[in-house]
């Protein structure tokens, strides 16, 4: 599927998710692994990496969900393997080389429902602009930063401020995190039902 992307990536195949970590990987980079193979260690490794600019995406087998709390702080895009296809791994993969994450609708609903059969903290009241609200629905939509920016008409820097500042008001580590709170709390339908009409 790679190969049929429009712009053909340098494709470097590696045996498992431990050769792939120990093969010279570079900023704007991106590791497609499974969710399955990752482990403790692999989990620091893979943050590590994402730290130094390497885009990461996770493949979820069906039944994998339970094992997410294991890669919690890692920004990563995400892809059923089940329903990949060309379209969904062509922008899986744009948005990890962005330094974003995207998580399909049908996969962001999935992760909700998983949070939601844990505990959640109290509920506490978010105080987002309203620019910040706008780009939390962006990112519900699956935008990366560079994306937000160019809809925006902001620039790359700014609206990956943005982004840092709604991660922190959310108390999440990455997109993924705010993306299944703003599902679970309502807040993309609220901000979204409240976003101006596009021109």
């Amino acid at each position: 599927m790679l190969q049929l992307m429009p712009r053909e990536p340098e494709i470097s195949m590696r045996s498992g998710l431990a050769g792939a970590l120990a093969s010279d990987l570079e900023s704007g980079d991106v590791l497609i692994a499974l969710l399955g193979e990752v482990d403790e260690v692999s989990a620091d490794e893979l943050r590590d990496q994402a730290a130094r600019g390497v885009g990461i995406v996770l493949l979820i087998e069906d039944g994998d969900l339970f094992e997410l709390p294991k890669v919690m702080g890692l920004r990563a895009g995400f892809v059923r393997s089940s329903s990949v296809n060309e379209y969904s791994l062509r922008k899986a993969v744009a948005a990890a080389a962005d330094g974003g994450a995207a998580v399909p609708e049908e996969l962001a609903y999935d992760l909700v429902r998983f949070a939601g059969r844990h505990k959640a903290p109290p509920q506490v009241r978010l105080r987002l602009t309203p620019r910040e609200q706008e780009v939390l629905v962006l990112m519900v939509e699956g935008m990366s930063n560079k994306q937000i920016a160019r809809g925006l008409q902001i620039s790359q820097n700014g609206a990956k401020r943005l982004v840092a500042n709604i991660l922190a008001k959310m108390d999440c580590n990455n997109r993924t995190l705010a993306v299944s709170r703003a599902l679970r709390e309502g807040l993309y339908e609220r901000y979204a039902h409240a976003r101006p009409a596009a021109p």
